[in-house]
């Protein structure tokens, strides 16, 4: 009768230690299933951090506290409204582009895309190519192509690669941007001055030519476009699709740019501008003294909104 007593504690006890057993492993595996899961799930802290992260877009503390730019308004939106009409000039597009026949000047709103980074284009129409243009307008390029014809502006050639090189022709156009500062001040700045050469940090010499891009027929509903309002308005590096291009060699590959933003004197992004396009008279494409004589314009051309 003992050893039955003693027989049932032991299986009892064997029993129990297997029961322990089980849910020692059952706790431990469990603990170990949330560790996947929470690996797997980030909790709402981490996922929140992850959203903070900056963005390489985002802008900076200074834009956010200066730029007349909120989460509802669209920097192009902003640009339209900045100024009012210039005076004695006649509008052409609604889109924020002038030209005044007297003065053979071309008046066009935009604003500062990038002011420092890679730079393939000085100025492209919003929507196509700001990541690697200094100024982005509201106009398109074809319709900046007609107010230069409307002026008496000469187009020419567009670069050509094959089977020689052969740089962009067309009548010299001076580009001016006007803008005002963040204390109201007034400034007209030749666009030259805000590009420089990669190598020796010295601001861009050569004027643009007033290439003309060109058209393309897609042969899937026979509709023609042109090839510059897919961003290439007014270029630093040649592109057979230019509106105006440069007259010189200049790399289009993004590792051998020949060109970069003058950052310290460009203002932020976002910055409203109004840019003059000046065509200079074609008996002095010879003569660079003349071509100097260009003056900016006035304070006139940036006039209150009313």
């Amino acid at each position: 009768m003992k050893i039955k007593q003693e027989a049932s504690m032991f299986v009892r006890s064997i029993g129990q230690f297997i029961w322990i057993l089980t849910i020692g492993f059952g706790c431990q595996g469990l603990g170990l299933a949330q560790e996947t899961k929470q690996a797997a799930n980030p909790d709402a802290e981490t996922e929140k951090e992850i959203r903070m992260l900056p963005s390489i877009d985002d802008p900076s503390d200074d834009e956010k506290e200066q730029t007349p730019v909120d989460e509802m308004v669209t920097r192009d939106q902003v640009a339209a409204k900045a100024f009012g009409p210039p005076p004695g000039a006649k509008s052409i597009s609604p889109r924020n582009l002038w030209i005044d026949a007297k003065k053979s000047f071309v008046i066009l709103d935009g604003y500062v895309a990038m002011n420092d980074g890679p730079l393939e284009m000085f100025a492209c129409p919003a929507g196509t190519k700001e990541h690697e243009s200094v100024v982005a307008t509201i106009a398109k390029s074809s319709e900046v192509h007609a107010a230069l014809l409307a002026v008496n502006a000469q187009s020419g050639t567009t670069v050509r690669f094959l089977p020689r090189y052969v740089p962009a022709t067309g009548q010299r156009i001076r580009v001016w941007v006007c803008y005002r500062d963040k204390d109201g001040k007034f400034h007209a700045v030749d666009g030259r001055k805000w590009v420089q050469r990669a190598e020796s940090g010295k601001s861009m010499e050569v004027d643009w030519v007033f290439a003309g891009s060109g058209f393309w027929t897609d042969p899937s509903d026979n509709h023609e476009y042109y090839r510059a309002d897919s961003g290439d308005m007014i270029c630093v590096s040649n592109f057979s699709t230019a509106m105006m291009d440069i007259p010189v060699a200049s790399s289009a590959d993004a590792s051998q740019l020949d060109y970069t933003p003058m950052t310290k004197i460009i203002p932020q992004r976002g910055t409203p501008v109004r840019m003059v396009l000046v065509p200079i008279p074609v008996p002095t494409d010879t003569d660079d003294e003349k071509a100097k004589e260009i003056k900016p314009p006035t304070e006139d051309i940036l006039p209150a909104v009313r």
